[in-house]
């Protein structure tokens, strides 16, 4: 871009090219030339450094080397499609968004991204997990000033529908018993500390969680990043101890192994016990069958929320409502009766009320 003084008509005028082709904008004085010529400029050059979302994600990779690969592999997928065996190009179900500007992303795009999720199949649990994927980039995006705004902050997710929780401490016991011995230990852990049994979870628990001497584990959590602090039972402590020197002395750090091995999946195993079992159950049932069994036993709702981890009592009360509604029949169960009699005091279990002449 460029300046210019057209003598002939005594006008100054501003000189770029465009799509291949030669554009002027006339102006009365020199100074006002130069002003449009700086604000293209500067417009230019802002518009070259603007972020599309696959630059903001792989920026966002490139700052979090310790992110999750399972998610980081969700992501990718979605943004970037993958190639099958044969070699085949497979589009990811967000790869439309992946050069579009990240500031520039609309309520358009989202439910384009959905329409796409839908035709393959996909629920409204998973097009809601990876609309939060690419709405944290976005946030992300923004509190390091690589873009001036979250396009997607305040769009709402789909509304879905909790599973009726169906396996009981029973079906627990019976898969179990089925269980080769490094996954019963493994479930055990995932029972008593109320683990998500994940790879990022539960078989990536190190022994250097366990605090012995206070007799809790501090344990980072793969859904949200936040640390928890569980109080395992006694019996499982001990039991975990002997099972602590026995590792320490092979050098093992992982608390759930396969002969000192990590363990990347383990779903045949699962499927091979359950069906041996007569029992449907999913490995995350575990985790709920702890919430379930505290509980069940009057444990304090906000002892169990700190169990499992979860940020708000509010979380754990919603999602296992039907244990707290059995807990608060206990408790109205134990509440004194209320009995007319010519005294006003407490007697015993029973509130006595004095009657009120005109009530």
């Amino acid at each position: 871009m460029s300046v210019h003084h057209a003598s002939a008509r005594d006008l100054w005028f501003a000189k770029w090219r465009d799509d291949g082709r030669e554009r002027r904008k006339y102006f009365k004085t020199e100074a006002e030339a130069r002003a449009y010529e700086a604000e293209r400029l500067h417009a230019d050059a802002a518009e070259e450094q603007r972020l599309t979302v696959g630059e903001l994600a792989m920026l966002f990779f490139r700052s979090r080397p310790d992110y999750n690969a399972h998610t980081k592999k969700n992501i990718v997928y979605a943004l970037a499609g993958h190639d099958d065996a044969a070699g085949r190009h497979m589009v990811g179900p967000a790869e439309f968004l992946r050069d579009k500007y990240a500031d520039a992303l609309t309520r358009r795009d989202l439910e384009a991204m959905r329409e796409a999720m839908r035709a393959r199949g996909a629920g409204n649990n998973t097009i809601n997990k990876y609309q939060a994927y690419i709405r944290a980039i976005l946030a992300w995006g923004v509190e390091q000033e690589l873009i001036p705004i979250n396009p997607w902050r305040d769009y709402k997710r789909l509304k879905t529908t909790r599973p009726i929780y169906q396996p009981t401490m029973d079906d627990f016991r019976r898969v179990y018993q089925q269980l080769p011995p490094y996954l019963q230990w493994a479930m055990e852990t995932a029972f008593f500390l109320a683990l998500r049994p994940g790879i990022v979870e539960l078989f990536s628990l190190q022994w250097s969680a366990f605090n012995w001497r206070r007799g809790v584990v501090v344990i980072r959590q793969g859904k949200t990043g936040r640390l928890k602090t569980v109080v395992p039972h006694p019996a499982y402590m001990e039991r975990a101890h002997a099972r602590f020197e026995d590792d320490s002395r092979r050098a093992i750090v992982l608390v759930c192994h396969r002969d000192g091995q990590r363990v990347l999946s383990y779903k045949e195993a699962w499927r091979t016990a359950c069906r041996r079992a007569c029992v449907q159950m999913r490995p995350y049932d575990i985790r709920h069958l702890a919430a379930t069994a505290m509980l069940s036993a009057g444990a304090d709702l906000a002892a169990v929320a700190a169990q499992m981890g979860h940020s708000s009592v509010a979380t754990t009360g919603a999602t296992y409502a039907h244990i707290t509604a059995g807990a608060q029949a206990r408790a109205a169960a134990m509440m004194p009766e209320l009995t007319d009699g010519d005294t006003a005091g407490d007697t015993g279990d029973t509130v006595v009320i004095k009657k009120t002449q005109g009530l």
